[in-house]
């Protein structure tokens, strides 16, 4: 656990936010070199991912304060202290509002937006989550597995489970979207023009597939388990996306076969 990368005249940079940020501009770069083969340019990309930020990070605290009211009420100046950690990631695509208005004002091609956009979303989910682990936030359940992890004293998960061996879901999480950022730029190269809309349909899948397992590994509070079963909120979200995003499969292969 590192969680202040360093201190300038007392005032603290926390790994959490640079290593979110370098997400997110890693993310943003991927798109931008992406997307030129279509003629959208670099300014009005970062202007939407501007934007996109903005949203993504009002929604993921929104859903993360949500998920963890019971602490939340009792220290409400806290809701306000994201360099303390504490996002989700579904309530990031809060910041997929901006982007759509920006796609419909200049009548980008939606789908080549979508596909472009997942390779460098992916890589910066997995270099998050980096910052979520040296943070001590988003971390798991106790575990007698070699690979388990014990958080230093005064840190959230020592104050939850003691000097035990938790499951380092973050970088669980990490490891899986960089296996699927390798996996979406193989087929972005091989599919983006011949089938618009494959990578961000696979996307929706294979992505919250993985944030599904990882969540069977977390740390949750009693209320964020839905209908008596033992399945989180988030999972719940996965489990929709992954349908939508079989649906939206067919419809995309549907089309393929007719345009042949």
């Amino acid at each position: 656990m590192y969680p202040v990368l360093f201190e300038i005249a007392g005032f603290q940079i926390r790994t959490y936010g640079v290593l979110v940020l370098l997400g997110f501009l890693t993310g943003v770069w991927f798109a931008k070199e992406n997307l030129k083969k279509f003629g959208i340019s670099e300014n009005k990309v970062w202007d939407s991912a501007i934007w996109a930020m903005i949203f993504g990070i009002v929604g993921s605290r929104l859903f993360f304060v949500i998920q963890h009211w019971e602490y939340y009420r009792l220290n409400f100046w806290e809701i306000f202290a994201i360099w303390h950690g504490g996002m989700t990631f579904y309530g990031v695509l809060f910041g997929a509002l901006p982007v759509l208005w920006y796609i419909n004002r200049e009548r980008w091609n939606f789908w080549a937006v979508l596909d472009s956009a997942i390779p460098g979303i992916t890589l910066g989910i997995a270099i998050g989550r980096w910052g979520c682990f040296f943070n001590g936030c988003c971390y798991g359940k106790p575990t007698d597995l070699p690979f388990g992890v014990i958080f230093p004293e005064g840190s959230e998960p020592y104050i939850e489970f003691g000097g035990v061996p938790i499951h380092p879901s973050q970088l669980y999480e990490s490891f899986g979207d960089a296996l699927l950022f390798l996996l979406y730029i193989i087929l972005l190269k091989k599919f983006g023009l011949v089938k618009p809309g494959l990578v961000g349909s696979l996307a929706l899948i294979f992505t919250p597939f993985v944030r599904f397992l990882v969540d069977f590994t977390r740390h949750y509070e009693p209320n964020a388990y839905l209908f008596n079963l033992p399945l989180t909120f988030n999972q719940w979200i996965a489990l929709f996306l992954m349908v939508l995003g079989v649906i939206l499969l067919f419809r995309i292969n549907a089309k393929t076969h007719k345009a042949t």
